[in-house]
């Protein structure tokens, strides 16, 4: 079985999109949504921040140690293969947030292998993948209320994670942001123009202004932290949902807007439809409506992704209930 380790809460949603591209999906813990459907490399899934494939559950066993039993099932699974690479090694408790590495346990884990296969232990990293790139390893999620591991040797990191908070930054907002491009493998550069619709008080601002960027924060609210006053930002106190960039080209477009999605939408259409920018950050608020309607929405044909090269759809790990969209506008 394939595995999506989503946020708890967000079973029903990731299922839900699931269901919409034809896979059946259902809840096998809390944070697990389970599937027997094959999972292409390049996932269409909003809600996962890791995918598990080929998973098998391992119960806990009494009396043995559970570094020592999945250990045990790691030299067993590689017992006919060989390993010359690095691979990966990550297990994941569940919190609040979602599944998240535990690096003592995967120290302890990592300690009980070298007594065992010393030479292929030394091989084993904990570093982030690349996103959305399977690879293979040792991948753990673990359901502490049940006793029960999942276990795999294949995954998908889809790149959420938690992001390292600035002290300038003069918003969490700015966390998100961060995150996105981290995902998304791209950010502005110096040089760039960025337009930040809604920027007050300035967390996306200050992502884009610390890269060396110069940046047009649109708001009728004031900015505050390390972007005010700062010089590579012009701040105009207009209607983010009226402004319209004039006499200026526009490298990356920011959208961070308290307001209903699909009039965020309607917006960011003008916006990509007249090739105002190159480069979109987006983030969708669904509060308490379905958001894998929304995702449809976004995607279909009256919504903004038949205007981009590329678009991902995220459900990142400093999203509440929200989803962030990144994407590259079609030039032609």
């Amino acid at each position: 079985m394939n595995l999506l380790l989503v946020k708890p809460g967000a079973e029903s949603f990731a299922a839900a999109e699931g269901g919409r591209l034809n896979h059946s999906m259902h809840t096998e813990a809390p944070g697990i949504v389970a599937t027997q459907q094959p999972i292409p490399d390049s996932t269409p899934f909003c809600f996962p921040f890791w995918i598990l494939l080929n998973a098998t559950r391992v119960p806990a066993s009494p009396g043995i140690r559970d570094v020592e039993l999945l250990g045990n099932w790691f030299c067993e699974h590689i017992r006919n293969k060989r390993i010359d690479k690095r691979w990966f090694l990550f297990w994941f408790t569940c919190g609040e947030n979602g599944f998240t590495p535990v690096s003592s346990k995967q120290e302890r884990l990592k300690e009980t292998l070298k007594k065992r296969i010393s030479r292929i232990s030394k091989l084993s990293d904990s570093s982030y993948p690349p996103a959305d790139t399977p690879v293979r390893g040792m991948f753990i999620a673990e359901d502490a209320a049940t006793g029960t591991f999942y276990v795999a040797t294949k995954a998908l990191f889809c790149g959420q994670r938690r992001m390292k908070d600035e002290p300038e930054a003069p918003s969490r907002s700015f966390l998100k942001v961060e995150e996105a491009l981290t995902i998304f493998g791209n950010a502005p550069l110096r040089g760039n123009c960025v337009v930040d619709l809604g920027a007050a008080p300035g967390g996306w601002t200050w992502a884009a202004i610390k890269r060396g960027a110069t940046v047009f924060a649109i708001d009728n609210g004031p900015l505050k932290g390390g972007p005010l006053d700062h010089p590579h930002v012009h701040h105009f106190r207009n209607d983010a949902f009226v402004w319209k960039p004039e006499n200026i080209t526009v490298d990356w477009l920011f959208c961070d807007m308290v307001e209903k999605p699909l009039v965020v939408m309607e917006r960011i259409r003008t916006w990509f439809s007249k090739k105002w920018c190159k480069y979109a950050v987006i983030n969708f608020k669904y509060g308490y409506s379905d958001p894998s309607h929304l995702i449809e929405q976004l995607q279909g044909s009256k919504g903004i992704r038949p205007l981009t090269e590329t678009m991902l759809c995220r459900h990142l790990f400093h999203d509440r209930d929200e989803i962030t969209v990144m994407a590259k506008v079609k030039v032609f």
